[in-house]
């Protein structure tokens, strides 16, 4: 159901005072009878038919607190967010709340790389295959047949 602009809301209130029933005014609306009768609530206790402000969560960390973290996560890339919030206020900080930080300094947390790195053999190997292979034609690649057996 789509939320009623305050026009619609104080149209609604109008009918209602002209008497018309819940239901009917509900039906005029496209909206249920219990966002009528919300709507007919607020009025009384409030004296508006206007949203409400929403209160969001307080913020954990100030201004300064958020350009320190940004500034020790590009100091040292490889901190991580546990960390900083371990040394952050001692501990008041989440993880969570730091990674959020971060994202919101246009920085993402990133793991070092931790998986099979080339030996020397390797690079041996890769370099005696491209000068094998380097000066193969268009012809000769088209008989060759790759496969991934990982």
């Amino acid at each position: 159901m789509p939320r009623l602009s305050n026009e619609e809301r104080n149209r609604a209130i109008g009918r209602l005072d002209g008497r018309q029933s819940v239901t009917v005014v509900a039906r005029a609306f496209g909206c249920s009878r219990q966002t009528i009768n919300n709507l007919r609530t607020r009025l009384h206790q409030t004296g508006s038919v206007a949203d409400r402000p929403l209160l969001g969560p307080q913020r954990v960390t100030s201004e300064r607190e958020d350009r320190y973290i940004r500034l020790r996560h590009l100091r040292d890339r490889f901190t991580t967010a546990t960390s900083t919030s371990r040394v952050l206020l001692g501990g008041r900080v989440t993880a969570q709340t730091t990674r959020n930080r971060l994202r919101t300094a246009g920085l993402r947390a990133r793991r070092p790389y931790f998986g099979p790195i080339l030996t020397r053999l390797h690079r041996q190997q890769r370099l005696l295959w491209t000068r094998r292979h380097g000066s193969f034609t268009q012809r000769q690649w088209n008989t060759v047949v790759f496969r991934d057996e990982s």
